[in-house]
C-alpha cells in the first residue's frame, strides 16, 4: 500500500461544475479500485492525497500526470505506508467557495473530520499544511 501527495495549478479557472465533475467522477473511480484520499482546491491550486494498492496508484498517477486540467504537478510524497490515513473517504473535497457545496457529501466541514491530529505521517501532514497556508474555509 502507498500514499501519493501532489501539488498542481490549475491550466484554467475551475468553476464549481467543473470540480463537482472531477468529484464525482474520482468517487466512482476510486471505490472501484478501493482507493481513497482527499482532494483539496484553492486559488487555482489543487493538492490531493491519494492511498491504495501500489500497482493501481502508480497506474492512476501517470493518468494524472497526463491530465491536461493541471500544470507544474509537484510530487510531494509517495510513499510506502503500512495503513491509510483517509480509509473512510473515496475522496474528501474542499474548496474555498463553500457556500453551494458544503451539503455535498466528502465535503470537508472541519480539519476535525480529517483526523490528522493522530496521524504523524509525511502526507497527512502535507494536507494539513496546505490547509492551514491556503486560507481553505476548513475551522476546527
Amino acid at each position: 500500500m502507498k500514499t501519493i501527495v501532489y501539488l498542481s495549478k490549475s491550466a484554467y479557472p475551475m468553476h464549481e461544475n467543473q470540480l463537482l465533475d472531477i468529484l464525482h467522477s474520482s468517487r466512482i473511480h476510486n471505490a472501484a479500485l478501493n482507493i481513497s484520499g482527499v482532494l483539496l482546491y484553492a486559488e487555482s491550486i489543487f493538492i490531493q492525497l491519494l492511498e491504495g494498492r501500489d500497482t493501481i496508484l502508480d497506474a492512476l498517477y501517470k493518468r494524472i500526470l497526463a491530465d491536461e486540467r493541471h500544470t507544474d504537478i509537484i510530487t510531494l510524497v509517495n510513499e510506502t505506508v503500512t495503513e491509510k490515513s483517509f480509509e473512510e473517504w473515496l475522496m474528501g473535497f474542499a474548496v474555498t467557495d463553500v457556500s453551494k457545496t458544503e451539503k455535498l457529501a466528502g465535503y470537508l466541514k472541519s480539519i476535525d473530520q480529517l483526523d490528522i491530529d493522530d496521524k504523524g505521517n509525511e502526507a497527512v501532514l502535507a494536507i494539513k499544511a496546505f490547509i492551514e497556508s491556503s486560507g481553505l474555509n476548513i475551522q476546527n
